[in-house]
């Protein structure tokens, strides 16, 4: 065999030797959905302002009336299909990714001018993302509760869900998150308003988010939104 030919050969084996290496590494260490959590970047309230005010004008336009059920939030809230789970009522998604309560507040006057029967507000992991003050989260989302003041809409305050550290990193942890929902229940109980503990229905062993429930540490798999859902259901 000629020595370009020998050294092709070589060259061959070695690029098939290290892709099955790097195979082998990428399902080690949790695939390559956590690969793609990895490569991420922290997003800030700059960074995804178009989807945002996109999502506003596009909620502020609606032509939706006499809403049953209103969902605000961040992703988590955004990426849930929560009319398919109320069929016989009118549900409304004001969930836009990457939020954070000062984001809601901005824009929840478009779901307190509709009336609805009920809301579910669950904000705050983005918070944390960015480093908010605690005091100032308080103040914001006492802020997004005094602009239901008047109204016939109840009010409900969600917790914010555990993230699971070994799939999304230590962006958030979970005893920044337990603080935070600490401030929430507060808030609930000074206001008479009913809060809801999602929390321990996500967690697993460790305090967690159970990997059953999310691809990426941070996000709800179908699985993670029956949960809610029914937890909603059942109270």
């Amino acid at each position: 065999m000629e020595k370009g030919n020998v050294l092709l050969v070589v060259s061959l084996l070695l690029n098939v030797l290290l892709i099955g290496t790097g195979s082998y590494v990428v399902h080690k260490i949790g695939g390559i959905e956590f690969v793609k959590t990895k490569m991420q970047i922290t997003p800030s309230p700059k960074r995804d302002s178009a989807y945002y005010y996109t999502k506003k004008s596009v909620f502020e336009y609606s032509a939706a009336s006499d809403a049953d059920k209103v969902f605000i939030g961040d992703s988590i809230t955004d990426y849930g299909e929560f009319q398919e789970y109320f069929p016989d009522e009118v549900v409304l998604n004001r969930g836009i990714r990457n939020d954070s309560a000062k984001g809601v507040l901005k824009r929840i006057q478009e779901v307190v001018d509709r009336n609805p029967k009920e809301a579910y507000l669950m904000i705050g992991v983005n918070d944390i993302r960015y480093k908010t003050d605690a005091n100032d989260f308080e103040s914001r989302v006492n802020e997004i509760i005094d602009s239901f003041e008047g109204k016939e809409t109840r009010l409900f305050i969600q917790s914010i869900l555990p993230v699971n550290n070994g799939l999304f990193g230590n962006e958030v942890t979970n005893e920044k998150v337990k603080k935070f929902n600490e401030i929430l229940r507060r808030i609930a109980d000074e206001n008479g308003i009913e809060y809801i503990d999602l929390h321990p229905s996500f967690t697993d062993k460790s305090g967690q988010l159970d990997k059953k429930f999310t691809v990426d540490g941070l996000h709800l798999n179908g699985k993670g939104y029956e949960v809610w859902v029914d937890r909603l259901r059942s109270r």
